[in-house]
């Protein structure tokens, strides 16, 4: 064979490659569009096949040849169940209205071996679906900003802004999705929860700026999504009831652990809100009930107190 009819054949071959993987074709079609014989696709399909390039054909009259993705390599035992993991959070226990975020959901489950795969039942939300993550997740990706209206708890009417992606994130606390924004004319990053967005456009031709965000320093001592650099250091001290379940592991903003007799003292760096309050931090510690008590600051202690009293008193009447 020549080095002109080698060549010739090798770039036959790509573009039979194209269009194998674009769809499926009999011989007689792919002869007219790569403007040889039957015989040479036969050959070079031969040769394909020959090389490993996973080309099927379908049954029935006339066949028609296509190539097939590539099995999944088995995936490590480990990572398959981090990956379960991962889908669990993502579809089951964090569900978000979106045939996108379900589509990208089943493509990762595609990978996981069968045992995994069966117990992973992901199911389309049904009716129309609003297109907002997917509006906010192209902005941050793109890096472009967004307009949007959103609607604060306890407000009659939403606010309309203009504002940048910084980040999206999952509450580790109640597990919905939260964004976080720089609003245009703002020096603070604010956060924003998912659902109360009641419309987003992207602003295609304006560019985010560079905004420095470190979610390693903002987010990881934080116990939901409150970050930032206000904090308050609160100090606590359990019951030996509540010893081995506290005692068991690092929480978020731990700053200091140690036993106290049959007691257990337990120190935190705690985020606050807009209001000077650790708000996700004392959701925590409520459902600790009567085996935790709030030693310092004094200001936490008082406020944890007068929740105590005020429940008591509206409830023993």
């Amino acid at each position: 064979m020549t080095v002109t009819r080698k060549r010739s054949q090798g770039q036959r071959l790509l573009r039979l490659i194209r269009l194998l993987e674009s769809g499926a074709f009999s011989s007689a079609q792919l002869a007219e569009r790569l403007h040889c014989t039957q015989q040479e696709i036969q050959r070079d399909i031969r040769l394909l096949t020959s090389e490993h390039w996973n080309v099927q054909q379908t049954k029935g009259r006339p066949k028609q040849y296509f190539l097939a993705p590539e099995p999944p390599r088995e995936m490590a035992p480990v990572r398959a169940v981090i990956q379960h993991a991962l889908l669990r959070l993502l579809h089951h226990h964090a569900p978000t209205p979106s045939r996108l975020y379900h589509r990208a959901a089943v493509e990762l489950s595609h990978s996981l071996p069968e045992r995994l795969r069966e117990v992973t039942a992901l199911e389309e939300p049904k009716g129309d679906t609003p297109r907002i993550l997917e509006t906010l997740a192209t902005a941050w990706c793109w890096g472009q900003a967004v307009e949007f209206s959103y609607l604060k708890p306890g407000e009659a009417l939403p606010k309309r802004s203009v504002g940048d992606v910084v980040f999206m994130e999952i509450n580790r606390t109640n597990l919905d999705w939260y964004v976080l924004i720089q609003r245009r004319g703002e020096d603070r990053v604010k956060t924003f929860h998912l659902s109360r967005f009641l419309d987003v456009q992207r602003r295609e031709n304006d560019p985010s700026p560079l905004i420095p965000f470190n979610a390693l320093s903002e987010l990881d001592g934080a116990w939901g999504i409150i970050g930032g650099s206000e904090h308050c250091t609160v100090e606590l001290r359990f019951t030996p009831q509540a010893l081995p379940y506290v005692s068991s592991r690092r929480w978020p903003g731990q700053i200091a652990a140690a036993p106290d007799g049959e007691y257990y003292l337990l120190t935190l760096r705690a985020p606050l809100n807009h209001q000077k309050l650790p708000v996700e931090a004392m959701a925590w510690i409520r459902g600790w009930g009567p085996r935790v008590e709030v030693c310092s600051p004094a200001w936490l202690r008082e406020h944890w107190l007068q929740e105590a009293r005020e429940t008591v008193e509206k409830y023993s009447t």
